[in-house]
């Protein structure tokens, strides 16, 4: 009795051994799913970062801009300095007068970037195709309002108003709509007088919200407002003058090319800088981050692995007498080996198949996802005035996932080596000495 009690103790204790190593190679399988799984969806939000960046930026900013100090006096003469060149691929070159001000509704004010351009010759197709209401339309509105001076005579007064367009989030900020009239409020400078220690005062403008745009960059549709070129000059006294000239390619990347060429007939006056130079820091922080977001995600893969050599390792331990047995009937040490290496890499294989389909799925549904999440929880995992985007950008791209599979194939199979390399060491004769 006592040996038969014996003998179902141990296929007991046998049999929690290998439940519990199927635990922790379950363990294993999905550490390196969840490694696999967070690079790919990390990897698919920074390349989406960096498309919706670089096409936002370049729709709204000019490719090239070039510009001097004191503003441009003969924009139409450097124009057609610029033409000689016979640049392929260009867009669009126009002249264009930036400045700050302040909007006013009945209801709030903010202040604003206003620029001015020129509708004939400016590329607008951005605007044109993220209109929310109204129309891109730049003429002034004529107002006729009639005044009795005497019970028999009359006179009629005409009072023209200019036309703005602004941004979804802007007009919020305002509470304005298609159709309202707001007021840009501008600093004018004065003439410099001894008696007057501010030589600066404001001046008010009225004018009619002719379309609201989204363009789905938040610093663009909460802070830019724009004017016909004319009306800006008037707004902020330049004359003729403008602040620069715009240049737009059908190649965004050409810009930095040809800025060194164009900039060779121009004098030291001028300043040419491209959209690169004027987001250069911005691209570059979003590089590293992306670089130290994938080494730091590529630790979970690392622990994964560690997680597949203690799983073989107790295989190993647990199985010293299987092993000892096959040594003993001619199994050589290499085939030992390769029992375990495969034995690591289909359980890697196994945690990178489901790893990889759960990442791409989420990679392509990150929106929905945290829609869900938000309702069932009240959780914005992605608020559009911190994040400058009014959804979460992803773009999975085929190399990335490629090499996050290949690291992780990689991994897992090294990861066998230790335990593959203790099986094939032992003596059968020490593994079998106590059974």
């Amino acid at each position: 009795m006592g040996f038969e009690t014996f003998i179902a103790g141990r296929h007991l204790t046998r049999r929690r051994k290998t439940g519990f190593i199927s635990l922790i190679s379950m363990i294993s399988v999905s550490g390196v799913a969840i490694g696999v799984m967070a690079l790919i969806v990390v990897l698919a939000v920074m390349s989406g970062f960096d498309r919706e960046l670089k096409q936002k930026i370049v729709g709204v900013q000019p490719h090239l801009r070039i510009e001097k100090v004191d503003g441009i006096e003969d924009a139409s003469r450097d124009i057609a300095m610029i033409r000689k060149h016979n640049i392929p691929g260009i867009v669009s070159l126009a002249p264009f007068v930036e400045g700050q001000a302040i909007l006013r509704s009945t209801k709030n004010a903010t202040g604003v970037m206003v620029k001015g351009i020129d509708p004939a010759s400016e590329d607008l197709s951005i605007f044109e195709k993220n209109m929310v209401s109204g129309t891109l339309n730049f003429q002034d509105s004529v107002q006729v309002e009639k005044k009795r001076f005497l019970w028999f005579f009359k006179h009629k007064i005409e009072t023209r108003q200019g036309s703005v367009m602004i941004g979804e989030n802007l007009a919020a900020s305002l509470n304005a709509q298609v159709g309202d009239v707001i007021n840009l409020i501008t600093p004018i400078p004065e003439p410099e007088n001894p008696f007057v220690p501010i030589p600066m005062h404001v001046r008010t403008w009225s004018f009619l919200v002719r379309g609201i745009y989204r363009v789905g960059m938040n610093d663009f549709d909460s802070s830019l407002a724009l004017l016909n070129l004319e009306q800006a000059q008037r707004v902020y006294q330049m004359g003729s003058k403008v602040t620069g000239i715009s240049m737009r390619f059908q190649n965004v990347d050409d810009a930095e090319k040809w800025k060194w060429v164009i900039a060779g007939d121009f004098p030291s006056q001028y300043f040419f800088r491209s959209w690169y130079d004027m987001n250069q820091n911005f691209f570059q922080a979003l590089k590293v981050e992306k670089s130290v977001m994938t080494i730091l995600l590529g630790l979970i893969i690392l622990v994964a692995a560690f997680n597949i050599i203690s799983t073989l390792t107790m295989v190993v331990m647990e199985k010293t007498k299987d092993i000892g047995i096959l040594r003993a009937l001619g199994a050589t040490r290499m085939s030992i080996r390769k029992i375990f290496v495969i034995e690591g890499f289909s359980i890697g294989s196994l945690g990178i198949m489901f790893g990889a389909v759960l990442g791409l799925l989420l990679a392509y549904n990150l929106n929905p996802a945290a829609d869900f999440l938000k309702k069932t929880t009240g959780l914005d995992v992605f608020p559009s005035d911190i994040y400058l985007f009014d959804k979460i950008p992803s773009e999975v791209h085929m190399p990335d996932v490629l090499t996050i599979v290949g690291f992780a194939l990689v991994v897992a199979v090294f990861a066998g080596f230790y335990p593959a390399h203790r099986a094939a060491n032992l003596n059968p004769v020490e593994a079998l000495r106590y059974e």
